[in-house]
């Protein structure tokens, strides 16, 4: 479990980031940390969380909130040991400041039992946000009305990208895609 001393000293250190290689290496200590029991109990309460959404869009929804999670993982682990960090030296966006202040702010106000598998969610979030330059849902992740993450023209696409801007928590302010027509 992560105590508020813990969180603090992460984002400390994912403020101290300044390319994208550099936050590579820091998400990769840190999510090393965390084991395979922490994945698997991630996984379980996605799956708790997800019990009160209607079946059809559960079963729907379910492989992109796992592929979000583990292959998130496996890429940002298999990224860091080869060290072929596409354009790394590029530095990392103004609002990345703002994303580490918004994680810690929201893992410090949740619970010592969420707080440990909250921070390897945006542990996470954060490879692919500001490292891959991808969205935090990952493309075919539907939304609710029949919407989904597209790419179209190599350019990411989210049905709820600017309807989620006033949730404190939100990952949309820092994510790469843009609304879609939807």
């Amino acid at each position: 479990m992560s105590t508020r001393g813990d969180v603090r000293r992460v984002c400390a250190r994912l403020r101290s980031a300044g390319t994208r290689r550099e936050l590579t290496t820091i998400l990769y200590r840190e999510v090393s940390g965390y084991s395979l029991f922490d994945l698997q109990e991630m996984r379980a309460r996605v799956e708790r969380d997800l019990r009160s959404v209607p079946a059809g869009y559960r079963r729907r929804l379910y492989p992109s909130v796992m592929e979000q999670i583990f292959e998130t993982h496996h890429t940002l682990i298999s990224a860091a040991r080869r060290g072929d960090l596409e354009d790394g030296e590029r530095p990392l966006p103004g609002e990345y400041r703002d994303f580490c202040d918004m994680v810690e702010k929201t893992c410090l106000a949740g619970g010592e039992e969420e707080r440990h598998l909250e921070l390897l969610y945006f542990l996470l979030a954060a490879f692919n946000i500001f490292v891959l330059d991808r969205p935090a849902h990952p493309v075919g992740t539907p939304f609710p009305g029949g919407f989904e993450v597209e790419v179209r023209n190599g350019e990411y696409l989210c049905p709820v990208r600017e309807k989620a801007d006033d949730v404190p928590n939100a990952l949309c302010p820092y994510c790469p895609a843009k609304q879609s027509d939807g």
